[in-house]
């Protein structure tokens, strides 16, 4: 690290199991405010749970196309803003898809009952890295 910044080597990083067939890599994590940058990786046929956003998250498109249940179709290029308390139902995804997200704080993953079945927050994911290593 340097006082001017840092260049992460993406490709370097591993894939880490998040949700049935998804996977992440974890790019930053910045505790002081809970942010996270993430990149996500779902095989054609893998599902993210239904979550609810404890921050506003940003997330960029960067391979594959598909549609959101809340904020709609989506393809490579795209940018989706995604509101702090949205509530997110269950994607199952069509094609092999990557995105970058952004998020200023945690996503609460759900049962069909909304109860928390897993946080993705800093220490969740500080966790899947410890494990990886």
């Amino acid at each position: 690290m340097t006082d001017g910044g840092d260049t992460i080597h993406c490709n370097e990083l591993p894939w880490l199991p998040l949700a049935d067939r998804v996977s992440v890599k974890v790019i930053k994590l910045v505790p002081e405010t809970g942010g996270y940058s993430v990149i996500i990786k779902a095989d054609q046929g893998g599902v993210l749970p239904r979550h609810k956003h404890l921050g506003p998250a940003e997330i960029f498109i960067l391979k594959g196309a598909g549609v959101h249940p809340q904020t709609g179709a989506y393809a490579q290029g795209d940018y989706v803003s995604e509101r702090d308390q949205a509530v997110h139902d269950e994607l199952m995804f069509q094609e092999d898809t990557e995105l970058l997200m952004i998020s200023t704080g945690p996503s609460a993953f759900l049962t069909p009952n909304d109860d928390v079945m897993f946080m993705m927050d800093i220490p969740m994911l500080e966790g899947l890295m410890a494990r990886a290593a």
